[in-house]
């Protein structure tokens, strides 16, 4: 029984041996998705209610040229507001071209009252300048009786006067400043309405974006909330492939690193790739689990004239590393 016992162990020393070369030699296998350094994105904009709907989109892959409308979001509730906004100016408009027929009606009246005033106080001085030894005491009593009432009548008209004049300007006013937040609100729905269809800035490829919750493809007709990215024109220049490392490959990586793409797309096609950026701070990525992720960029040179596009996903080939 001793001597099976001994000869079993070269055997056993030798297998571990040769498992150990095995794990050695495995490659690290690292999927990415390429994107390109210059695009413009399309986010959903703020909206009256917590979620907003993606109410057309230009399809996925068409080429947009720079005042394309690439996105449209929906506006149903905003547009009813800027109906109700024009409505509600047509009226205060008219109400102000009231308010001031109005206040010249008024202004007009009391200066022919202070115009019929100062008439009647011109008679009066003259009739109670009539010395009292031509008159009769009271005739004479009279007439400086309606000279005092006729300076008090003059007052009261220009105070009347003074008062249309205040309360034509007050009013006039007041509705010049209705029409000016009534035009404020408009301006703004209207640049709220405006900013619901986006258009195209540079010339490139649509691509839509991918739920946030769930990996899927976002699609026309959509509810996204604020802040979500629904698609982006990338350029066509400064194309690279991007990747998210796990940990425990972390250590295996090196900046200015090279190595083997080869993309999904052009499978018989590999192409060299180097390591021009590796994150030192890991990152969580919600939908793959609690695990630790470094960000990895690989710029690579298509020497072989491939049609890429962002979007296309890829395969980078690390040589020799231990795949734990």
């Amino acid at each position: 029984m001793k001597t099976l016992k001994l000869s079993a162990l070269p055997l056993m020393i030798s297998s571990a041996l040769f498992i150990t070369q095995v794990f050695a030699s495995q490659n690290i296998f690292i999927t990415g998705e390429i994107k390109a350094s210059d695009s413009q994105i399309f986010f959903a904009p703020q909206s009256d209610t917590w979620r907003i709907q993606v109410e057309w989109m230009l399809p996925e892959g068409e080429i947009a040229k720079p005042g394309d409308v690439v996105v449209v979001f929906e506006g149903g509730s905003i547009a009813s507001t800027i109906e109700q906004d024009e409505v509600s100016l047509n009226t205060a408009q008219d109400e102000l071209k009231r308010q001031q027929n109005k206040g010249k009606q008024a202004i007009l009246e009391a200066e022919f009252a202070l115009t019929r005033a100062d008439l009647l106080l011109e008679k009066a001085k003259i009739d109670a300048a009539v010395p009292k030894s031509h008159l009769s005491a009271f005739d004479y009593e009279e007439n400086q009786l309606k000279l005092e009432q006729a300076v008090i009548q003059k007052h009261k008209a220009k105070a009347s006067l003074a008062e249309a004049k205040t309360t034509a300007q007050v009013n006039i006013r007041k509705q010049e400043i209705e029409i000016e937040h009534l035009q404020i609100n408009l301006k703004e729905n209207r640049e709220r309405l405006q900013k619901l269809t986006h258009k195209a800035t540079n010339q490139g490829p649509i691509l839509y974006g991918n739920h946030p919750w769930y990996g899927s493809k976002l699609f026309s007709g959509v509810t996204a909330q604020p802040g979500w990215k629904i698609a982006e024109i990338p350029a066509m220049t400064g194309l690279y492939l991007e990747a998210w490392v796990h940990e425990i490959d972390h250590k295996h990586l090196k900046r200015e690193q090279t190595m083997s793409l080869t993309l999904d797309a052009y499978q018989d096609t590999p192409l060299t790739t180097k390591l021009s950026d590796l994150s030192t701070q890991p990152e969580e990525r919600k939908e793959w689990g609690k695990d630790a992720y470094y960000r990895a960029v690989f710029e690579f040179d298509d020497t072989q004239q491939l049609k890429i596009l962002p979007g296309m996903t890829g395969r980078v080939v690390v040589q020799g590393g231990n795949n734990e």
